[in-house]
């Protein structure tokens, strides 16, 4: 007997053991994106004492995780459980910050919620494991998290309503960075104001780009102060769920992204989504501020966003869309737009950037900028903080070299809102000359995306006049996730006949349709998809609309076909 109980106590520890390699191994899968994005490990901050603050409004914080307890913020203006406003920010008692939908100092979330109340929780423990590597024992010390709830207990849906709310809960209560992982499609003028407001306060804002996998701007990420972040996988490619477009200004990882859960003190879960990117975004802005106490967040984010690796080779529908390119943290720290070196001639390659000048390095300058991928253009504008009363002289050309086309070139005490040079390279120069003030200049520079839905075909177009109609893609593949429409209408008392000539669509997938009469709720006459010549088709009244839809994916060449209105 006692054999066999010791048996059963081995085949038990046994069990635990692989149950615990198992956690272990799965938790390790989940930290991929440390990796990722090149997260340091065990360094030393420049100042000490210094602390951010990263304020998470959201839908509360499990404050008691066993990886979070360490991180929460204590007000230490406000003396616990008084019942007054002693720090006269218009909260009693925030002690470690503030629910603004349910109006008290309860910042968890609901014990009968846990399920659906994950967010906050989650974000906040993907930060503490970037913190903690790169602090190890001292990272409590150096990053705190400010929870700001801003869903009610009682809410229908998760859907942060008062999340300005929480913007302007964390202003008052001086938060370095505030974390807004969630996202609307319009703004107020009030709003606005908010975000206004946290940049005259020098804070931070980083913004989630939304889930929604579309070329759509989401707000506040894409409110022009506010840093706005899109999801990309292991490989660098923007997950499928990510948004995407001109107002993303970096890609962090967002799937399989392993952090803290709300369900226990102990648990831990992997996420995915754009949150889960500005999560990593935020707490990395926090550490390049750690290791540069006097870099403004200006100056930080020029810091994330220059030293972003390139991923348009691998995201070639989405080019100029995600940004500045893949977040490196460890590149970010070094931050060498802002050294000593001298400014001669400098390659850009990234979608989006920054020309730096400071006359101390020298006279002149010189950036070539040839972005991956195709774009319709770049545009440079320049960053006012300081403005220049020095002369100098810049130069925009069209092209790799002072050779190109000259398109544009201004004095550096006449700067324009922006410059635009047409195409995919562009070369800049700045020449300074004399007995001139100390001069520095910071330019950033976006390269505009080509909206390939539209590329080829866009919208409706009317056809009353017999003759000849086709995708517009020419020689080329179609586009992908076309959505083009053709109203053909013959005189009254005639019908269209149409005839194909050429026709190539990925079959059952993108279509050809042809509803009868002016809209899609008419009834459908045919559908066409495939690689063959689909036989003639004779309407059943005077007015046929033809509709080409297609997907993301695989393209084909297109279709060409004529049109001519007959008798009945």
């Amino acid at each position: 007997m006692y054999k066999y109980f010791i048996s059963i106590l081995l085949v038990a520890g046994v069990l635990l053991c692989l149950q615990a390699q198992a956690r272990a191994e799965s938790r390790m899968e989940g930290d991929w994106f440390l990796e990722g994005i090149h997260a340091p490990r065990s360094i030393l901050p420049i100042s000490p004492k210094r602390t951010i603050v990263i304020a998470i409004v959201d839908d509360g914080v499990r404050v008691s995780h066993q990886d979070l307890h360490e991180f929460i913020w204590s007000n230490p203006n406000e003396i616990p459980a008084n019942g007054i406003d002693d720090d006269g920010n218009g909260y009693a008692d925030d002690i470690h910050g503030w629910d603004v939908a349910d109006a008290n100092n309860t910042v968890t979330p609901p014990d009968n919620r846990l399920e659906e109340f994950y967010h906050g929780t989650h974000l906040a423990g993907v930060m503490t494991r970037i913190a903690r590597r790169a602090y190890g024992d001292s990272a409590a010390e150096r990053i705190q998290i400010m929870p700001v709830k801003s869903l009610a207990d009682s809410a229908g849906r998760t859907y942060l309503k008062d999340g300005y709310k929480g913007i302007e809960y964390a202003i008052q209560a001086g938060a370095d960075i505030i974390l807004c992982a969630w996202s609307v499609g319009q703004i107020s003028a009030e709003e606005s104001r908010t975000l206004r407001n946290a940049e005259r306060k020098g804070i931070l804002i980083v913004g989630s780009a939304g889930n929604f996998s579309q070329r759509t701007e989401q707000y506040p990420a894409a409110f022009e102060t506010v840093l706005a972040v899109a999801a990309i996988n292991q490989q660098a490619q923007k997950t499928e769920i990510s948004d995407y477009g001109l107002f993303v200004d970096l890609s962090a990882p967002g799937i399989d992204v392993l952090g803290a859960s709300a369900r226990s003190d102990t648990d831990y879960e992997t996420r995915e989504g754009t949150s889960q990117a500005a999560a990593i975004v935020a707490a990395s802005a926090a550490i390049v501020k750690l290791q540069h106490p006097s870099y403004s967040w200006r100056e930080v984010t020029v810091c994330l966003k220059q030293s972003a690796e390139p991923i348009d080779a691998v995201n070639q529908r989405y080019t100029a869309s995600l940004g500045a390119g893949k977040l490196n943290l460890k590149a970010a720290i070094e931050c060498n737009v802002f050294n000593d070196e001298p400014t001669q001639s400098v390659a850009l390659v990234n979608p989006q950037g920054y020309l730096h000048f400071d006359r101390r390095r020298g006279e002149t300058a010189a950036w070539t900028i040839t972005p991956q991928g195709e774009s319709k253009g770049i545009r440079f504008r320049p960053q006012f903080d300081n403005k220049q009363t020095s002369g100098g002289t810049i130069n925009f050309y069209a092209g790799a070299s002072a050779d190109a086309l000259l398109v544009a070139s201004h004095s550096l005490t006449e700067l324009p809102e922006s410059i635009y040079v047409a195409g995919t390279t562009a070369y800049v120069t700045i020449e300074t000359k004399g007995k001139i003030k100390p001069l520095t200049l910071l330019m950033d520079y976006k390269a505009e995306p080509i909206d390939f839905r539209c590329l080829y075909c866009t919208g409706t177009k009317n056809l009353d006049v017999e003759g000849a109609f086709d995708d517009g893609s020419g020689p080329n593949d179609y586009s992908y996730d076309s959505d083009c429409k053709w109203l053909i209408t013959a005189p009254k008392g005639k019908f269209i006949q149409i005839k194909f000539s050429e026709f190539d669509t990925q079959a059952k997938i993108d279509k050809v349709y042809f509803f009868d009469g002016g809209g899609t709720h008419e009834d459908i006459m045919a559908i066409f998809s495939g690689p063959n010549i689909p036989p003639e088709l004779t309407t059943w009244h005077n007015q046929v609309l033809v509709w080409f839809v297609t997907d993301s994916e695989e393209q084909g060449k297109g279709w060409r076909a004529e049109y001519r209105f007959v008798n009945p």
